[in-house]
Protein backbone atom coordinates (compact mmCIF):
# COMPACT_ATOMS: atom_id res chain seq x y z
CA UNK A 1 0.00 0.00 0.00
CA UNK A 2 1.67 3.54 -1.18
CA UNK A 3 0.52 6.77 0.45
CA UNK A 4 -1.76 9.27 -1.15
CA UNK A 5 -0.13 12.05 -3.73
CA UNK A 6 -0.29 14.98 -1.43
CA UNK A 7 -0.51 17.28 -4.70
CA UNK A 8 -3.66 15.54 -5.94
CA UNK A 9 -6.93 17.88 -6.42
CA UNK A 10 -10.22 16.83 -5.57
CA UNK A 11 -13.26 18.53 -7.65
CA UNK A 12 -15.72 16.56 -5.24
CA UNK A 13 -15.77 17.31 -1.57
CA UNK A 14 -18.31 14.92 -0.56
CA UNK A 15 -18.70 11.27 -2.35
CA UNK A 16 -22.15 9.67 -3.05
CA UNK A 17 -24.35 7.43 -0.61
CA UNK A 18 -24.37 4.06 -1.61
CA UNK A 19 -26.85 3.76 -4.23
CA UNK A 20 -27.02 7.42 -4.61
CA UNK A 21 -25.53 9.50 -7.64
CA UNK A 22 -23.33 12.66 -8.52
CA UNK A 23 -22.79 14.55 -11.42
CA UNK A 24 -19.51 15.03 -12.11
CA UNK A 25 -19.65 15.92 -15.82
CA UNK A 26 -22.46 16.85 -18.14
CA UNK A 27 -24.35 13.30 -18.33
CA UNK A 28 -22.04 11.58 -16.35
CA UNK A 29 -22.65 10.36 -12.59
CA UNK A 30 -20.72 8.77 -10.23
CA UNK A 31 -22.37 5.91 -8.18
CA UNK A 32 -21.28 3.88 -5.39
CA UNK A 33 -21.56 0.47 -4.41
CA UNK A 34 -20.68 -1.73 -1.34
CA UNK A 35 -18.42 -4.50 -1.27
CA UNK A 36 -17.48 -6.99 1.54
CA UNK A 37 -14.23 -6.05 1.79
CA UNK A 38 -11.79 -4.00 3.85
CA UNK A 39 -11.93 -1.48 1.05
CA UNK A 40 -15.82 -1.87 1.26
CA UNK A 41 -16.85 0.50 -1.79
CA UNK A 42 -16.79 0.39 -5.33
CA UNK A 43 -16.90 3.58 -7.83
CA UNK A 44 -19.45 2.91 -10.98
CA UNK A 45 -20.09 5.54 -13.79
CA UNK A 46 -23.60 5.79 -15.10
CA UNK A 47 -23.15 7.49 -18.56
CA UNK A 48 -25.98 9.73 -20.80
CA UNK A 49 -25.79 7.59 -23.78
CA UNK A 50 -28.81 9.26 -26.30
CA UNK A 51 -32.19 8.01 -24.92
CA UNK A 52 -30.77 5.78 -22.93
CA UNK A 53 -27.48 5.32 -20.38
CA UNK A 54 -24.57 3.14 -20.62
CA UNK A 55 -22.95 1.57 -17.21
CA UNK A 56 -19.22 1.58 -16.76
CA UNK A 57 -18.75 -1.53 -14.37
CA UNK A 58 -21.09 -3.33 -12.20
CA UNK A 59 -19.96 -4.24 -8.47
CA UNK A 60 -20.11 -7.34 -6.25
CA UNK A 61 -23.26 -9.09 -6.35
CA UNK A 62 -25.35 -9.06 -3.52
CA UNK A 63 -28.90 -8.04 -2.27
CA UNK A 64 -28.71 -5.56 -1.56
CA UNK A 65 -26.63 -4.69 -5.12
CA UNK A 66 -29.62 -5.88 -6.49
CA UNK A 67 -31.97 -3.49 -4.92
CA UNK A 68 -30.01 -0.79 -5.40
CA UNK A 69 -29.43 -0.97 -8.90
CA UNK A 70 -33.15 -1.06 -8.92
CA UNK A 71 -33.52 1.71 -7.66
CA UNK A 72 -30.57 3.39 -10.36
CA UNK A 73 -32.57 2.06 -13.40
CA UNK A 74 -36.29 2.62 -12.11
CA UNK A 75 -35.35 6.01 -10.48
CA UNK A 76 -32.40 8.07 -11.96
CA UNK A 77 -32.83 6.01 -15.15
CA UNK A 78 -36.29 6.32 -15.24
CA UNK A 79 -36.78 2.63 -17.04
CA UNK A 80 -34.77 3.82 -20.28
CA UNK A 81 -33.28 1.79 -22.10
CA UNK A 82 -29.33 0.73 -21.04
CA UNK A 83 -27.43 0.52 -24.59
CA UNK A 84 -24.44 -0.61 -23.13
CA UNK A 85 -22.57 -2.19 -20.16
CA UNK A 86 -18.54 -2.21 -20.22
CA UNK A 87 -16.77 -3.34 -17.91
CA UNK A 88 -12.89 -2.84 -16.97
CA UNK A 89 -11.69 -6.10 -15.70
CA UNK A 90 -12.68 -9.11 -14.44
CA UNK A 91 -12.43 -8.86 -10.85
CA UNK A 92 -15.71 -9.54 -8.52
CA UNK A 93 -16.37 -6.41 -7.83
CA UNK A 94 -16.83 -5.26 -11.41
CA UNK A 95 -18.07 -7.66 -13.27
CA UNK A 96 -20.42 -9.47 -10.39
CA UNK A 97 -23.20 -7.82 -10.91
CA UNK A 98 -22.67 -7.99 -15.15
CA UNK A 99 -25.07 -11.28 -15.59
CA UNK A 100 -27.76 -9.55 -13.50
CA UNK A 101 -27.88 -6.38 -15.51
CA UNK A 102 -27.52 -7.91 -18.80
CA UNK A 103 -30.04 -10.33 -17.69
CA UNK A 104 -32.27 -7.30 -16.71
CA UNK A 105 -31.68 -5.02 -19.57
CA UNK A 106 -31.03 -7.18 -22.39
CA UNK A 107 -27.43 -4.68 -22.99
CA UNK A 108 -24.59 -6.24 -24.91
CA UNK A 109 -21.85 -6.76 -22.46
CA UNK A 110 -18.24 -5.19 -23.39
CA UNK A 111 -14.95 -6.48 -22.35
CA UNK A 112 -11.71 -6.77 -23.46
CA UNK A 113 -10.70 -11.18 -24.65
CA UNK A 114 -8.14 -11.47 -21.91
CA UNK A 115 -10.86 -10.47 -19.40
CA UNK A 116 -13.55 -12.08 -20.31
CA UNK A 117 -11.32 -15.46 -20.67
CA UNK A 118 -10.30 -15.27 -17.14
CA UNK A 119 -13.53 -14.52 -16.13
CA UNK A 120 -14.83 -17.84 -16.95
CA UNK A 121 -11.92 -19.51 -15.90
CA UNK A 122 -11.95 -18.13 -12.28
CA UNK A 123 -15.80 -18.88 -12.33
CA UNK A 124 -14.80 -22.55 -12.30
CA UNK A 125 -14.41 -25.11 -8.87
CA UNK A 126 -10.63 -26.09 -8.98
CA UNK A 127 -9.76 -29.43 -10.01
CA UNK A 128 -8.06 -32.05 -8.16
CA UNK A 129 -5.11 -31.27 -9.87
CA UNK A 130 -5.22 -27.61 -9.43
CA UNK A 131 -5.89 -27.84 -6.00
CA UNK A 132 -2.76 -30.14 -5.66
CA UNK A 133 -0.46 -27.24 -8.16
CA UNK A 134 -1.97 -24.81 -5.96
CA UNK A 135 -0.66 -26.49 -2.51
CA UNK A 136 2.67 -27.10 -4.12
CA UNK A 137 3.02 -23.08 -5.31
CA UNK A 138 2.37 -21.97 -1.53
CA UNK A 139 4.87 -24.52 -0.03
CA UNK A 140 7.61 -23.41 -1.82
CA UNK A 141 6.76 -19.91 -1.09
CA UNK A 142 8.00 -21.13 2.68
CA UNK A 143 4.33 -21.15 4.34
CA UNK A 144 2.85 -23.34 7.13
CA UNK A 145 0.95 -26.59 6.71
CA UNK A 146 -1.88 -24.76 8.42
CA UNK A 147 -1.75 -21.79 6.19
CA UNK A 148 -1.80 -23.95 3.10
CA UNK A 149 -4.27 -25.61 4.36
CA UNK A 150 -6.44 -23.06 5.43
CA UNK A 151 -6.16 -21.21 2.03
CA UNK A 152 -6.68 -24.14 -0.04
CA UNK A 153 -10.51 -24.23 1.35
CA UNK A 154 -11.01 -20.52 1.61
CA UNK A 155 -14.23 -20.11 -0.31
CA UNK A 156 -13.06 -18.01 -3.22
CA UNK A 157 -15.05 -14.68 -4.09
CA UNK A 158 -15.90 -15.62 -7.44
CA UNK A 159 -18.60 -17.82 -5.98
CA UNK A 160 -20.57 -15.47 -4.64
CA UNK A 161 -19.78 -12.42 -6.14
CA UNK A 162 -20.20 -13.85 -9.42
CA UNK A 163 -23.34 -16.44 -9.87
CA UNK A 164 -24.17 -15.70 -13.13
CA UNK A 165 -20.80 -14.58 -16.03
CA UNK A 166 -22.24 -13.26 -18.85
CA UNK A 167 -21.45 -16.01 -22.05
CA UNK A 168 -20.93 -13.24 -24.79
CA UNK A 169 -19.44 -10.19 -25.19
CA UNK A 170 -18.26 -7.25 -27.68
CA UNK A 171 -14.49 -7.39 -27.45
CA UNK A 172 -12.89 -3.63 -26.78
CA UNK A 173 -9.86 -3.87 -28.45
CA UNK A 174 -6.81 -1.91 -27.25
CA UNK A 175 -6.35 1.95 -29.12
CA UNK A 176 -9.77 1.09 -30.64
CA UNK A 177 -12.72 3.56 -29.22
CA UNK A 178 -16.62 3.58 -28.24
CA UNK A 179 -19.12 5.72 -28.97
CA UNK A 180 -21.25 7.02 -25.74
CA UNK A 181 -23.57 10.19 -26.47
CA UNK A 182 -21.96 10.73 -29.55
CA UNK A 183 -18.45 10.88 -27.98
CA UNK A 184 -15.64 8.99 -28.58
CA UNK A 185 -14.13 7.18 -25.38
CA UNK A 186 -10.47 5.04 -26.50
CA UNK A 187 -9.26 1.67 -25.15
CA UNK A 188 -6.40 1.79 -23.53
CA UNK A 189 -5.62 -1.92 -22.67
CA UNK A 190 -2.87 -2.27 -19.64
CA UNK A 191 -1.67 -5.66 -18.02
CA UNK A 192 -0.09 -5.74 -14.32
CA UNK A 193 -3.32 -5.90 -11.96
CA UNK A 194 -5.28 -7.77 -14.20
CA UNK A 195 -4.25 -9.54 -17.73
CA UNK A 196 -6.02 -6.54 -20.24
CA UNK A 197 -7.60 -4.25 -18.10
CA UNK A 198 -9.48 -1.23 -20.35
CA UNK A 199 -9.40 2.51 -19.00
CA UNK A 200 -11.62 4.53 -20.72
CA UNK A 201 -10.11 8.31 -22.34
CA UNK A 202 -12.82 10.75 -23.92
CA UNK A 203 -10.26 12.94 -25.39
CA UNK A 204 -12.65 15.75 -25.71
CA UNK A 205 -13.44 16.00 -22.32
CA UNK A 206 -9.88 15.21 -20.83
CA UNK A 207 -11.59 12.57 -18.92
CA UNK A 208 -10.44 8.98 -17.70
CA UNK A 209 -12.06 6.30 -16.69
CA UNK A 210 -9.06 4.63 -15.26
CA UNK A 211 -10.46 1.61 -13.41
CA UNK A 212 -8.33 0.38 -10.68
CA UNK A 213 -5.39 0.81 -12.78
CA UNK A 214 -4.89 4.40 -10.93
CA UNK A 215 -6.24 4.88 -7.69
CA UNK A 216 -5.94 8.06 -5.87
CA UNK A 217 -4.49 6.72 -2.45
CA UNK A 218 -3.39 2.94 -2.81
CA UNK A 219 -1.69 0.63 -5.40
CA UNK A 220 -3.92 -2.16 -6.73
CA UNK A 221 -3.34 -5.54 -5.80
CA UNK A 222 0.08 -6.62 -8.00
CA UNK A 223 -0.26 -10.51 -7.90
CA UNK A 224 1.66 -13.74 -9.61
CA UNK A 225 -1.01 -16.41 -9.09
CA UNK A 226 0.02 -20.70 -9.42
CA UNK A 227 -0.98 -20.54 -12.67
CA UNK A 228 1.68 -18.26 -13.96
CA UNK A 229 4.29 -18.74 -10.92
CA UNK A 230 7.41 -17.10 -12.76
CA UNK A 231 5.10 -14.66 -14.31
CA UNK A 232 6.15 -10.76 -14.00
CA UNK A 233 3.23 -8.59 -13.82
CA UNK A 234 5.10 -5.56 -11.74
CA UNK A 235 6.74 -5.07 -15.15
CA UNK A 236 3.82 -4.75 -16.82
CA UNK A 237 2.06 -2.62 -14.40
CA UNK A 238 4.81 -0.25 -13.84
CA UNK A 239 5.24 0.01 -17.96
CA UNK A 240 1.05 1.14 -18.05
CA UNK A 241 1.82 3.82 -15.47
CA UNK A 242 5.04 5.22 -17.83
CA UNK A 243 2.18 4.88 -20.78
CA UNK A 244 -0.42 6.79 -18.29
CA UNK A 245 2.12 9.26 -17.06
CA UNK A 246 1.91 10.59 -21.13
CA UNK A 247 -1.76 11.67 -20.52
CA UNK A 248 -2.73 15.13 -19.92
CA UNK A 249 -1.50 16.32 -16.73
CA UNK A 250 -5.10 17.92 -16.19
CA UNK A 251 -7.30 15.08 -16.72
CA UNK A 252 -9.98 14.09 -14.38
CA UNK A 253 -9.98 11.01 -13.58
CA UNK A 254 -12.60 8.74 -12.54
CA UNK A 255 -11.07 6.12 -10.63
CA UNK A 256 -12.65 2.48 -9.05
CA UNK A 257 -12.22 3.31 -5.42
CA UNK A 258 -11.55 6.90 -3.55
CA UNK A 259 -12.57 10.08 -4.90
CA UNK A 260 -12.38 11.79 -8.14
CA UNK A 261 -9.28 12.97 -8.57
CA UNK A 262 -6.53 15.13 -10.88
CA UNK A 263 -2.98 15.16 -10.58
CA UNK A 264 -2.45 11.93 -12.77
CA UNK A 265 1.01 12.44 -14.00
CA UNK A 266 2.04 13.00 -10.50
CA UNK A 267 0.05 9.81 -9.26
CA UNK A 268 1.78 7.66 -11.28
CA UNK A 269 5.24 8.95 -10.21
CA UNK A 270 4.16 8.42 -6.89
CA UNK A 271 3.08 4.73 -7.68
CA UNK A 272 6.25 3.85 -9.37
CA UNK A 273 8.65 5.72 -6.84
CA UNK A 274 6.91 3.70 -4.24
CA UNK A 275 6.97 -0.18 -5.99
CA UNK A 276 10.85 0.87 -6.99
CA UNK A 277 11.35 1.82 -3.32
CA UNK A 278 10.22 -1.91 -1.93
CA UNK A 279 12.07 -3.27 -5.17
CA UNK A 280 15.18 -1.65 -3.29
CA UNK A 281 14.25 -2.48 0.05
CA UNK A 282 14.01 -6.49 -1.19
CA UNK A 283 17.27 -6.10 -2.97
CA UNK A 284 18.88 -5.38 0.70
CA UNK A 285 16.68 -7.75 2.51
CA UNK A 286 17.98 -10.66 0.34
CA UNK A 287 21.19 -10.28 0.38
CA UNK A 288 20.52 -13.22 3.03
CA UNK A 289 18.39 -15.68 1.10
CA UNK A 290 15.05 -15.42 1.99
CA UNK A 291 12.23 -17.72 1.09
CA UNK A 292 8.89 -16.14 -0.10
CA UNK A 293 7.14 -15.79 3.10
CA UNK A 294 10.26 -13.98 4.35
CA UNK A 295 9.95 -11.62 1.92
CA UNK A 296 5.97 -11.21 2.38
CA UNK A 297 6.39 -10.49 6.22
CA UNK A 298 9.14 -7.76 5.91
CA UNK A 299 6.67 -5.94 3.43
CA UNK A 300 3.24 -6.82 5.30
CA UNK A 301 4.47 -8.10 8.58
CA UNK A 302 3.20 -11.32 10.33
CA UNK A 303 -0.29 -10.71 11.17
CA UNK A 304 -2.81 -10.80 8.27
CA UNK A 305 -5.89 -12.54 7.75
CA UNK A 306 -6.48 -15.43 5.39
CA UNK A 307 -7.32 -12.68 3.04
CA UNK A 308 -4.38 -10.20 3.14
CA UNK A 309 -1.87 -13.70 3.26
CA UNK A 310 -3.73 -14.68 -0.41
CA UNK A 311 -2.77 -11.05 -1.18
CA UNK A 312 0.27 -10.73 0.16
CA UNK A 313 1.55 -13.93 -1.53
CA UNK A 314 0.86 -12.91 -5.14
CA UNK A 315 2.65 -9.19 -4.39
CA UNK A 316 5.48 -10.58 -2.19
CA UNK A 317 6.52 -12.78 -5.80
CA UNK A 318 5.35 -10.21 -8.07
CA UNK A 319 8.20 -8.20 -6.80
CA UNK A 320 10.85 -10.78 -6.39
CA UNK A 321 10.30 -12.03 -10.15
CA UNK A 322 10.38 -8.16 -11.22
CA UNK A 323 13.41 -8.47 -9.28
CA UNK A 324 14.67 -12.09 -11.08
CA UNK A 325 13.41 -10.17 -14.37
CA UNK A 326 16.00 -7.38 -13.74
CA UNK A 327 18.62 -9.91 -13.16
CA UNK A 328 19.36 -8.01 -9.99
CA UNK A 329 18.23 -11.25 -7.31
CA UNK A 330 17.88 -15.25 -8.05
CA UNK A 331 15.71 -17.64 -7.81
CA UNK A 332 17.43 -21.31 -6.02
CA UNK A 333 15.03 -23.97 -6.77
CA UNK A 334 14.55 -26.11 -3.73
CA UNK A 335 11.46 -27.55 -1.98
CA UNK A 336 11.15 -24.29 -0.32
CA UNK A 337 12.60 -21.58 -3.05
CA UNK A 338 14.85 -18.98 -1.34
CA UNK A 339 16.04 -15.86 -3.03
CA UNK A 340 19.28 -14.01 -3.27
CA UNK A 341 20.81 -10.86 -3.87
CA UNK A 342 23.12 -10.85 -6.73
Amino acid sequence: MLKESSSLEYPFQTKPEFGKLIEVSDGIFWLRMPIPFSLDHINLWVLKDGDGWALIDTGFYSEESVALWENVLAGHCHGAKITKIIVTHFHPDHVGMAGWLTNKTGAPLHMSKGEFEMLHIACQPFTEEQIITRGGFYQQFGLADETVNKLLSRKGSYADGVPNAPLSYQCMVDGESIDINGESWQFNNFAGHSPEHVCLFNEQRNILISGDQVLPSISPNISVSYAAPVSDPLAHYLSSLRALSTFPADAVVLPSHGRVFKGLRDRTKVLMSGHQADLEKLQVFCQTPRTGRDVMEELFGDRLNLFNIFLAVGEALAHLNCLVGQDKVVRIDAPVIQYQTK
